[in-house]
Order: structure tokens, then sequence, then C-alpha cells
């Protein structure tokens, strides 16, 4: 199986019984969400006394708990919440994310416009606790039993100088603005993850990943397919001059049915470039393409609803390409 790139972000959701479908759909507004500082009452707690530390574990327990189950593999206790509270991340990355984010409300604001939109669009979501985090891991938001945790230390801005051991491909989906993007991608990946056979094509899982972003621009009410998909202008601009060039690439090369884990990373995968179609292609140029055909598909069947694209019955059925007319014309 290829290592899917949405799952970047969930890395740690196979281990926890919190990231199960659930029937149940959010029913909430875009300022009804509360989101736990959970990376400020660790900064807090080092400096707190007893009394205080007890106040700030009781305000905000089950995330707390959720979070130091993930960091630290332990229940909650004040002396591991202590020994956290004085770790390299909550003392080098807590100030700077004060800086940009002095309270959650812009997270909250996020996260309640996309559960609300996903309601609105017929999606299921759990209902979930949200938490405000800073962590030395990789993924920037995880899920923890029914806690979603948010890395704030993971949307510092791209030339943030913590940032600059990382490639420019990373650095570029560091920004703030990439947050509520994020968030979707996380929400409904978990709640409708890819469920295509063993042997999936890659055309299969470029389906998935274009209903995916195309799932992620409506929820968020963005309209940026740039930023959902992580580009910078001009590389948003290379794709749209040489869509024709890609697509032609794809079927010449046979790789639309190509089964093989290491075709479908090189497609639809992180990465510098995705080399395979053109060397001057950003990374991840298949999701871009499968959500090029999506667009073409909603185009011919504006009945399509978010939960049929982001069924199996949409993105394995043989007859997608057909129905979507899908077929760039060179610039």
């Amino acid at each position: 199986m290829p290592k899917l790139p949405v799952i970047a972000l969930l890395l740690a959701c196979a281990i926890f019984p919190g990231c199960r479908r659930s029937t149940e759909t959010a029913n909430v507004s875009p300022d009804s969400i509360a989101i736990a500082p959970v990376h400020r009452i660790m900064h807090r707690y080092a400096s707190a006394d007893s009394a205080q530390r007890q106040r700030l574990l009781a305000g905000n327990r089950p995330e707390i708990e959720a979070f130091m189950k993930l960091v630290a593999d332990t229940p909650l206790t004040e002396e591991r919440v202590s020994g956290w509270s004085w770790s390299l991340p909550v003392l080098k990355f807590t100030p700077d994310v004060d800086s940009i984010y002095p309270d959650t409300s812009a997270v909250a604001r996020a996260v309640g416009t996309v559960l609300a939109r996903t309601r609105n669009a017929g999606l299921e979501l759990p209902r979930r606790r949200y938490a405000s985090v800073v962590w030395g891991k990789p993924q920037s938001i995880i899920f923890v039993d029914s806690v979603m945790l948010i890395a704030l230390n993971h949307y510092l801005g791209a030339e943030y100088e913590g940032y600059s051991h990382f490639p420019l491909y990373s650095r570029l989906v560091k920004e703030p603005a990439i947050m509520p993007f994020d968030i979707s991608e996380a929400l409904i990946a978990t709640a409708y993850p890819f469920a295509g056979p063993s042997d999936a094509t890659a055309l299969q899982h470029m389906l998935y990943q274009g209903a995916l972003t195309a799932a992620k621009i409506e929820v968020t009410g963005t309209g940026n397919p740039a930023l959902a998909l992580g580009y910078r202008p001009e590389q948003m601009a290379f794709l749209t001059d040489n869509e024709a060039l890609l697509w032609s690439n794809l079927v010449e090369r046979d790789l639309l049915y190509d089964k093989s884990a290491s075709t479908i990373d090189r497609l639809i995968a992180p990465g510098p470039t995705t080399r395979l179609l053109d060397p001057r292609c950003p990374g991840r140029a298949g999701r871009y393409i499968g959500y090029r055909i999506v667009e073409a598909y909603r185009r011919n069947h504006p009945e399509a609803t978010l939960p049929f694209l982001l069924s199996p019955e949409f993105y394995t059925s043989s007859t997608v390409l057909d129905e979507a007319s899908y077929n760039p014309s060179p610039r």
C-alpha cells in the first residue's frame, strides 16, 4: 500500500479508538467551538503553585489527559505534567506561538466553520474535543481518543527560523492560512478514509485525493485551490499552464492504472517535485490532476454530493473519466 499523504496528519489515528467513525453529525455554528489552550496551560504550569495547578488541570482535564497520553504515554499526574512543562518544546515554541496566536479564537473559528459547513454538505463527523498544543513531533494534527490535538508550532509561517532546516516544500505548508485546510483534511479523511481495494490504481488514489481536496475547499469556505493543495501562486500557475502535458504523460506512460506503491507515492505524496511527470513540476501533481477530474465530473453531475465523491462508489468506478469528459487542452 502507498504512503497516503493525508496520513501525515493522522499517524496516530489507528492507535487510538477515538478515530472510529461515528454516525453523529456535529451540530455547531462557527462561533460555538471551544479550544482548550493546552499549550498555554503547560507553559503556565511550571511557575504555578499547587492550588493554581489543580485549577489548571481541572478546567481542561480530558484534553490534558489526551495530550499526556500521547507525549508521555502515561496517566495524568501532577508530576508528569510538571516534567513536561519544563520540556524543550514548551519552553521554545510557546512564546513564539503566543506571538502569532495571542488566543485560540482563530483556531476556534477555523474548526467551527469546518464543522458547520461539513454538516451543511451532508458529511457526518463524530463529536470531538479540541485542544491547541505544542510538541516536537512531525505531525501537525493527531487524534487521541475523542480529542483533536492541533500543534500550533506547525503554523508559524514559512520563514520561521525554527523551520530553516526543513525543505522548502515542507515550509510552504507551515503558514497560518494552511491550518483550516489541515483541520478539515484531518477530520474528513478520518471519517471518510480511502476504502479502495488493496491493489487500487494510481487513478483511484488520485480521484480520492481530488475529492478530498474539493471537500477541503468547500468546507473551509475559502474557494482557494492553491492553498488547499499547498502551492504558491507560481506553482499553481505551472500546473495550470501545463495541465494538458501532465495528463498526456500520465496516459502515455501508462501510469493511471499502475498499482505499485512507489508510483502512487511519487504522484501524490509530499515532495519537492513530481519528477515522474516533469522535473519542473511541484510535488503531489497527481493530487492536482485528481482534483481537476473531480471538478470536471461535478460540472457534468451537479447533483454529486461530497459524501458520494468521498465514497468508493465514485473513486473506484470505471466510468469516472468518461462521465467527467476530462481532456485538458494545451495552453
